[in-house]
């Protein structure tokens, strides 16, 4: 007998899969990404985000039987469909993104994270196109099997506070203060591990603050990539605030002026100022190299 959570409907195939619990798999498969296809399609699209290493997402986390086992509840038909919607988001297609938006409400507790899946959601989110970007997030939460309210929210507030599901929940609370579910309060929740002691806890609430995207999350940001010890920390700031996560056009600008007045500064180094001139290039398109003066005279041109 099923339990009721996972009893298959009479109108449509249910494949239930078993496998190992993700936090019990290699770290490093599980931060980096699922599956070696994955890494291969998420560096290809790097070259949309002006040569920044790609963002991770970590795996999900799933609801286990009494036994340890994952089961899965997938509905095969829903499952494809969803699949077939993002290979074409994934292609640039706005009408595909428009579907998604649409229709992954449906998706959650019928679907679950594939190679496939997680391939088209990797190039999407490494697409310019915002919208494209938006239907992503919100395909990743559907797929992870999370509601896209305030229950769901409470759930995820719960996994935040165990270490072997943190950087998921992370990136989920950020996911869902970008698709209106309490941001502010998210942004809080996430805030508070930009100083937690491990790098890729910091890394990943890093992430999470760029996919609520309010203007409140940059000066966070920005602290991150001038003060963070570590220079993956840095990095993921840098292109947070530049290229990656949600963040409009305009908000992009307001991080250019911080940028242009530490190039200077020899406070920072070598590194974190060719961050700055890679973070500042992207924003404004221009390449204007390690010449300081030629950024300040750019910057007062655009205000």
């Amino acid at each position: 007998m099923f339990p009721d959570a996972l009893r298959p409907s009479s109108d449509s195939p249910i494949h239930l899969v078993a496998e190992r619990p993700w936090f019990m798999r290699s770290s490093a498969v599980v931060w980096l990404r699922i599956g070696s296809a994955v890494v291969g399609l998420t560096l290809a699209a790097a070259s949309h985000l002006g040569g920044w290493k790609p963002v991770s997402r970590a795996a999900s986390t799933t609801t286990r039987n009494p036994g340890g086992v994952i089961v899965r509840k997938v509905d095969s038909s829903t499952q494809a469909d969803a699949e077939q919607i993002l290979a074409r988001v994934a292609a640039g297609d706005s009408a595909a993104a428009d579907e998604v938006l649409e229709k992954s409400s449906g998706w959650a507790g019928k679907t679950h994270r594939t190679p496939k899946s997680e391939r088209f959601v990797a190039a999407a989110l490494n697409l310019h196109d915002l919208h494209a970007r938006a239907a992503a997030v919100q395909a990743e939460i559907a797929l992870d099997g999370v509601q896209q309210n305030e229950a769901g929210l409470s759930e995820v507030e719960q996994a935040v506070g165990d270490p072997t599901q943190r950087v998921w929940a992370l990136w989920m609370l950020g996911a869902l203060g970008n698709r209106g579910v309490e941001p502010v309060h998210s942004a809080k929740m996430i805030g508070f591990y930009l100083t937690d002691p491990q790098d890729d806890v910091r890394a990943a609430a890093v992430d999470a603050l760029a996919l609520v995207a309010t203007d409140e999350t940059i000066p966070l940001i920005l602290d991150r990539f001038r003060n963070d010890p570590s220079p993956v920390v840095q990095e993921r700031a840098a292109c947070a605030v530049a290229e990656s996560g949600m963040y409009s056009r305009e908000q992009r600008m307001s991080s250019a002026g911080s940028f242009v007045g530490w190039l200077d500064d020899p406070l920072l180094s070598p590194q974190q100022r060719a961050w700055i001139v890679q973070a500042l290039g992207d924003i404004s398109g221009q390449r204007l190299g390690n010449d300081s003066i030629a950024w300040r005279n750019w910057y007062e041109s655009t205000r």
